[in-house]
């Protein structure tokens, strides 16, 4: 099938109405996208994941190989009040770009932060194509007959005291970033501090990257760093462990069919869905978990999106933790090495459970 534009995507998911809002690496009624970039660094490569929820759409895996793509300056802290994403569960903060302001998805599920159409229109920017040389690519679905990228670099970024200085940017014309949204912000700026990110509050605090306490070593999560993203390993109805990506853009938890089969996910039991990427629909199945746990940091009943494509074997993990697991904890986030549980690691993440008052149910996940 031909290319669609940005403008004819747009179009097509206007006409589904609010009901198929598009969504960044979150579930939507059954539609789900992928996108994974690993730009190659002068310091090594990097992976950015985007899983969008658009009209009938699938995945792809997108290698840019030899780009030279300096890394962004930071200085300064704050604390952002975060918004959710109309019928998610993800977080936006608001930034300024001179006197424009934008919301940006706040997502460690991407080393490379990624710019809306309308941003990079309003704000008259003008980048570089990316040379067909440079871009490898192996999508889901047939209905995209190229995938064609710009590289842009953004003006100052502000968020409140906090300054991006030379960040650059994707755009790529086969994706729709949701209407309101400016931007993904990645690993390449979120990466630089450390994050404390409070669901129940709504808040995200940026610092200077500090080290992981002696004294909390025994109950962070060690991350290990796998092209510009961090991963964890986990247990899921008392087997594995499992490596997944830990994702704050993603609405759901996502699994493949391998480890649905080796912890006795009866396919009997699935619901069918259809997931939604670049290129054409892809099947997948829900499920729920009886455990999954996270070290220490246990959830009941979790739902799990089981992906039949291959995008997570081409990431290298077994799965991806979204939302529904971490909106159960105050995260504290820091991307520097340490010694954690007597091993070394590459980041931490202390978890602090929020409490559920007495005589109320845990909130439920957003009607699909």
């Amino acid at each position: 099938m031909a290319h669609h534009s940005t403008q004819g995507l747009e179009k097509r998911s206007r006409n589904l109405g609010r009901k198929t809002l598009r969504r960044l690496v979150f579930l939507r009624l059954g539609f789900l996208s992928v996108l994974l970039m690993t730009p190659q660094q002068s310091l090594g490569q990097s992976l950015g994941s985007y899983l969008s929820s658009t009209p009938p759409h699938a995945g792809a895996i997108v290698q840019l190989k030899g780009l030279n793509v300096p890394p962004p300056q930071v200085k300064g802290s704050a604390t952002l009040p975060l918004s959710v994403l109309d019928q998610t569960q993800v977080f936006t903060a608001v930034g300024l770009l001179g006197k424009r302001s934008g919301q940006f998805l706040i997502d460690t599920g991407a080393s490379t932060t990624m710019l809306s159409a309308a941003l990079v229109k309003a704000l008259q920017l003008q980048g570089r194509p990316v040379p067909g040389d440079k871009l490898a690519s192996a999508v889901a679905g047939n209905e995209c007959s190229s995938m064609n990228a710009t590289l842009h670099t953004l003006p100052t970024l502000r968020f409140q005291t906090v300054e991006v200085k030379g960040l650059s940017g994707l755009k790529f014309e086969s994706t729709v970033i949701p209407e309101g949204l400016s931007g993904v912000l990645g690993m390449d700026v979120l990466g630089r501090f450390d994050l404390q990110l409070h669901p129940q509050a709504r808040t995200l605090k940026l610092t200077a990257p500090t080290p992981l306490p002696i004294a909390a070593a025994d109950q962070a999560v060690p991350l290990q760093k796998k092209l510009g993203v961090f991963l964890a390993k986990l247990t899921m109805n008392g087997q594995g462990p499992f490596t997944l990506l830990l994702d704050t853009g993603a609405d759901s938890t996502f699994i493949s069919e391998e480890v649905a089969a080796r912890i006795k996910l009866d396919p009997k039991n699935r619901e069918p869905i259809q997931i939604q990427g670049f290129c054409g629909l892809e099947p997948a199945t829900r499920s729920r978990l009886a455990t999954l746990k996270l070290y220490q940091h246990e959830q009941n009943n979790l739902e799990a999106i089981v992906l039949t494509s291959s995008i997570l074997k081409l990431l290298g993990v077994d799965g991806i933790l979204g939302q529904n697991f971490l909106q159960h904890y105050q995260q504290y986030w820091r991307f520097t090495p340490a010694v954690v549980r007597s091993s070394r690691a590459d980041g931490s993440l202390l978890l602090s459970p929020i409490p559920v008052p007495s005589g109320i149910a845990p909130k439920a996940a957003p009607n699909r």
